[in-house]
């Protein structure tokens, strides 16, 4: 069976990928503070980079490259956090009635 190189590139994008995994949830997880929030991250951060995988050859290329993408993904769920509404009380403002 031949192998295309598309496959082959596929396959050097997962082995890199998971060469990194728990380090890059660890980060997440971290500067989440939720594993949903950080599954979320990395969920995001595997799709980007699978659609620009053919930019990196070395692996310490890969390394530096897939972590900023995770940090900017954190970045992008945290300030998700932090503008969605809510649940006020009116107790605790009552100007707002």
């Amino acid at each position: 069976m031949l192998i295309s190189k598309n496959q082959e590139n596929r396959a050097e994008f997962e082995g890199r990928y998971s060469r990194c995994r728990s380090s890059l949830y660890f980060l997440a997880r971290g500067a989440l503070g939720s594993v949903g929030e950080a599954e979320q991250a990395m969920e995001n951060c595997y799709r980007k980079a699978c659609r620009q995988a053919k930019r990196f050859t070395s692996d310490g290329d890969f390394g530096s490259w897939i972590i900023r993408m995770l940090i900017n993904e954190i970045v992008l769920v945290a300030n998700q956090r932090r503008f969605e509404p809510s649940e006020l009380s009116e107790a605790e403002y009552p100007e707002a009635r």
